[in-house]
């Protein structure tokens, strides 16, 4: 139903009594009435606050009105944004159904529209937040279909800037629900002039049908004007254009619109829905990139700036240029935009650009080490150059030892990367020839190459030449800048290689700290020394256990806010140093920051999802790897999404996943591995280590190996399991994981002395040690030496963290069944059979005492009793 703008009928006659019976809620007057509804402003008496009561007209509530309004108010629930009114209660009395919504002292976006002269930042800002709010909807698979100026309404925060609201989910439609009766009535539910071409054919909808209605909010916000004039002909006709006729051209409603801005509301308009940006968190980036720009709003130098930035016109002014990047930095180097807004608005292709090992050939004279202090000078450079790149992100890779060139393309493949740079030296005394190249990894070709000769004792001098010389290995529409080269002395320059050539094999000290942090009070703007200083700091920590370097840390970082350092690298440092402090409240703020950033790197969404994995939060861990893949689709960050959906019990959308990465990428072992443990846990052995079988034998990690041997295991063919853990065990002799599994093969065969050995092997390696898997396999081999007192309180704490992971369940379940917890162990296991979890794996001794106990479900008997 539409809402009246707040002013009509706000002092309307209203009924002085309750809207249902009720002692909490007094009506005070009317805010406003459609052809179904209508809304009051009430006063809730127990909380002290204004609401407003939404409530069907007596002559309107019919079966299908109730329907609509109790839809609403189920949607309503499900959704909690700053951008979207709130569902406070229900009241519900003989049919009759009101909702209790966040009272919004303000205007609907139609009125705001009329009344206000907006600057275009505020449009923008409007348009980012009504974004936000679509995208919470869409999350939840929430369709508006009614989205229009008049269902957003306008108030003002406590800093006096607009803020919208989206409101009236009457018609929204979960698309996990059936909306047949919601449309009985009235087969085209919504407003046509803002429906989608699909909506108005009657065609299957999803999120990007509120997308084009966004696009004709935002055309008249910007525009002054919509896109499709109403047609004088009526409904129909209206109706016609939309699905057959083009919108107006942004630039004939607005002819000095910048350029970017007139293609994301064409993208938004597109008939097509595949034509459309992907999701409304996309389209949030594209304008929260135009708003980025913002200098003087509505001004000559605002247009020309968004030019220069995303059309590669000729740039006017230096000192422009340069106060446009040190407001945009951080949304444009590494940590810009997702594909869509990469790819439509700057009209750029994504690059996410890899640096490889540096190749140095012949003698270079001075320093002892100053073969290795070249080639990290080089390196150095070529990842500078990255950040000075549009649309281009940096991409982290450390080739594992023994790889050969065409096993690096291959890693970079499955990372995603587009682009990898490459330099070879030749050098003689202290002159060094280089070659710089930029290859493609899908096709193993070099893409540009040159060269050029450097003096091996002016390093500060070649880095900065290296780094103009990568850059223009680039199309030039991708450059956007060269960043000022901030000299150091020749002597600290020299110094501060040394630490990041000794960094690279952990040879660093404290004092090595020290020496950063004087640099930093040298040359404060100078984003490497931050980067340096957090690398060493964490590496002391991992070395001393000591977290004092890990505050230090966290401190240099609150002083590179003071110092313009780019908010997304700052954000990167800090969850990179707040991982290894594992202080979950802590954790949560960052995450939070993450969430709040316009535009987070795919690399910094895949380094928080594999973290949250290994602290068992594979919900959340799920959540940011399907965002990272949104962002970048590579191997590795499908692979991630993978891994938390095996985790959660998941196997089907796993499957699904890992099909998908494995067709893409068929040189991605992970992903062999990863359903071989599907089908592992399914019961399907044969699938199992046909999956594993596909891996070469060189490229087997120990882990898979050991779910090889787990496979041998659970096929009762303990021999062939044993020899291949204590294989494992041969090359790392403290595996936790291997050392559990050859107890359970010595249970299983009946020598039970060395079970016992190589549970109290257990836990001593498991002592002390605070990770979600340390602290498993400490609860069950407590369990297993008779400590089932100590090890049920560990069992408790570990569900508590990790409440949904399939082997926490498992270890639980073992540890009650040896504590004699017949009930709580059947749950479990229950649990772990309705996923899908083989019988096979509740072979144990400890299960199987299950079967001879009354209170063992009639289903667990069944299951796992011979």
């Amino acid at each position: 139903m539409d809402i009246a703008d707040s002013e009509v009928g706000r002092h309307a006659s209203a009924p002085n009594k309750l809207v249902v019976d009720s002692d909490r809620y007094v009506i005070h007057s009317t805010l406003g009435a459609g052809g179904m509804g209508i809304v009051y402003l009430a006063e809730d008496l127990k909380l002290h606050r204004q609401v407003a009561i939404k409530k069907l007209k007596d002559d309107a509530a019919s079966q299908n009105a109730r329907d609509r309004i109790q839809q609403e108010a189920r949607l309503l629930a499900q959704l909690n944004h700053p951008n979207i009114v709130a569902l406070y209660d229900v009241l519900e009395e003989n049919g009759s159904v009101a909702l209790v919504m966040e009272y919004i002292e303000g205007a609907s976006l139609r009125a705001w529209m009329r009344e206000r002269t907006p600057s275009l930042q505020q449009k923008l800002s409007l348009l980012m937040q009504i974004s936000l709010g679509l995208q919470q909807a869409h999350d939840l698979d929430i369709i508006h279909r009614d989205l229009k100026p008049d269902n957003i309404l306008i108030t003002e925060n406590a800093k006096g800037q607009p803020t919208a609201k989206i409101t009236d989910f009457g018609i929204a439609k979960s698309q996990m629900l059936d909306e047949k009766t919601l449309t009985a009535e009235n087969q085209l539910a919504g407003t046509v002039t803002a429906m989608s071409p699909e909506q108005i054919l009657g065609k299957p909808l999803d999120a990007r049908s509120d997308l084009f209605s966004l696009g004709t909010i935002a055309f008249e916000l910007l525009c002054g004007s919509r896109p499709f004039d109403k047609h004088e002909a009526g409904a129909l006709a209206m109706a016609n254009r939309i699905t057959n006729e083009p919108h107006l051209p942004p630039q004939q409603a607005w002819p000095s619109i910048p350029e970017p801005l007139a293609i994301l509301l064409d993208k938004l308009l597109a008939k097509d829905p595949a034509q459309r940006p992907e999701s409304a968190l996309i389209v949030h980036q594209g304008f929260a990139l135009l708003h980025k720009q913002g200098l003087d709003t509505e001004t000559e130098d605002y247009t020309a700036t968004l030019t220069d930035l995303f059309t590669r016109q000729q740039v006017k002014s230096r000192r422009r240029w340069q106060r446009v990047v040190a407001g945009i930095a951080a949304a444009l180097v590494v940590g810009a935009g997702g594909y869509w807004g990469w790819k439509e608005i700057t009209r750029l292709e994504p690059q996410y650009i890899a640096v490889m090992p540096v190749e140095i050939n012949g003698e270079i004279h001075g320093e002892e080490n100053a073969v290795a202090l070249t080639r990290t000078m080089v390196r150095q450079a070529l990842m500078n150059s990255v950040s000075q790149l549009k649309a281009s992100a940096l991409v982290s890779f450390e080739p594992k030892e023994g790889m050969d060139f065409e096993a690096q393309l291959q890693a970079l493949r499955n990372k995603g990367v587009t682009d990898a740079l490459f330099a070879r030296l030749e050098c003689a005394e202290v002159r060094c020839e280089i070659e710089l190249q930029r290859l493609n990894p899908n096709n193993s070709q070099v893409q540009k190459q040159s060269g050029f000769a450097f003096l091996a004792d002016k390093r500060q001098e070649a880095e900065h030449r290296i780094t103009s010389g990568s850059i223009d290995l680039f199309a030039e529409s991708y450059s956007k800048y060269i960043a000022a080269h901030e000299t150091m002395t020749e002597q600290d320059y020299s110094d501060y290689l040394n630490i990041l050539s000794r960094q690279e094999s952990k040879d660093i000290s404290a004092d090595d700290v020290e020496t950063l942090k004087k640099f930093i009070g040298s040359y404060p703007q100078n984003p490497n020394l931050y980067r340096a200083y957090t690398q060493v700091a964490t590496d002391l920590f991992v070395l001393t256990d000591n977290k004092s370097h890990l505050q230090a840390g966290l401190d240099m970082l609150e002083r590179a806010k003071t110092h313009d350092i780019s908010a997304s690298l700052i954000l990167e440092l800090e969850l990179w140093l707040q991982t290894y402090n594992a202080n979950k409240p802590t954790l949560d703020k960052l995450i939070e920051k993450i969430n709040q950033q316009e535009a987070p790197s795919a690399e910094l969404l895949a380094k928080l999802s594999r973290y949250l994995f290994t602290q068992g939060d594979y919900k959340s861990g799920l959540k940011y790897a399907r965002k990272a893949a949104a962002l970048n689709p590579s191997a590795d960050n499908l692979y991630l999404v993978a891994l938390n959906q095996i985790s959660t019990g998941n196997y089907s959308d796993a499957r699904i996943t890992l099909h998908q990465l494995t067709s893409n990428a068929p040189e991605h072992w992970p992903s062999y591995s990863a359903l071989g443990v599907i089908e592992l846990e399914s019961g399907n052995y044969s699938a199992a280590e046909l999956a594993i079988g596909s891996i070469p034998e060189d490229s087997r990690s120990w882990r898979t190996k050991q779910n090889l041997g787990v496979i041998y295991f659970l096929q009762g063919k303990y021999p062939e399991s044993l020899k291949i853990s204590q294989q494992i065990l041969s090359v790392t002799p403290e595996n936790i994981p291997v050392t559990e599994q050859i107890a359970e093969i010595y249970l299983l065969t009946g020598d039970t002395e060395m079970a016992k050995v190589y549970f109290f092997r257990l836990l001593d390696l498991t002592k002390n040690k605070s990770g979600l898997l340390e602290r498993q396999y400490h609860a069950l081999a407590l369990a297993n030496t008779n400590q089932q007192d100590v090890a049920i309180p560990l069992a408790h704490e570990l569900l508590k963290d990790a409440s949904d992971d399939t082997y926490v369940k498992h270890t639980v379940a073992q540890i009650y069944a040896l504590a004699s917890e017949w009930r709580s162990a059947n749950y479990y296991i229950e649990q772990l059979l309705t996923q899908g979890m083989s019988a096979e794996w509740f072979n144990l001794p400890g299960f199987q005492k299950l079967c001879t106990q009354p209170e063992t479900s009639e289903k667990v008997k069944v299951a796992i009793c011979n």
